[in-house]
């Protein structure tokens, strides 16, 4: 709505493109990497559900349907059950990024739940290096590596005020 999009435009064209990747939720909560993509996989930011998430909060913000933040709800159900990941602490395919998405619910919901989540992953992402995660290519990056890890832990310092970097406004 801030961004000079008239409601018309709004309902008749990112509304059906929402409702459309929300029909491809797969039975677990889930969603897939691209749409033609049948595997209930991967659980990372740049790969269903924490990533759909952000899309399911900015929606329910601007439609106000209560489908789209029960959708993310049950996409944070899969991150807890799936996304401390073995692939890397990073943001795009690592714990810390599965992580924003709890503190993304924790700021629209006020729900207790998703802050300790949060910090539940935090707490793993502390214990670097422990896990026999492999090594990214490249370890420091914000996205891939240590300095998104780090990002994500500084943020829980104000978690009101947390936003994925480089990607929420």
């Amino acid at each position: 709505p801030g961004l000079g999009v008239s409601q018309v435009k709004l309902h008749n064209t990112v509304k059906p493109s929402v409702d459309y990747v929300c029909q491809l939720k797969f039975p677990s909560g889930n969603y897939p990497p691209c749409t033609d993509d049948t595997r209930d996989l991967l659980v990372h930011w740049c790969h269903g559900a924490p990533g759909v998430i952000y899309m399911l909060v900015q929606a329910y913000k601007v439609f106000g349907e209560q489908q789209y933040l029960n959708d993310a709800l049950q996409c944070a159900e899969v991150i807890w059950q799936h996304g401390l990941l073995k692939k890397g602490y990073g943001l795009c395919h690592g714990t810390a990024g599965n992580a924003y998405s709890f503190l993304t619910l924790y700021n629209i919901t006020q729900n207790m739940k998703y802050l300790y989540r949060a910090c539940k992953f935090a707490e793993w992402c502390l214990s670097y290096g422990q896990h026999g995660c492999r090594t990214p290519d490249t370890p420091f990056s914000l996205f891939e590596g240590m300095a998104g890890t780090i990002y994500f832990l500084a943020d829980l310092l104000v978690p009101t005020k947390a936003k994925f970097p480089a990607f929420e406004l």
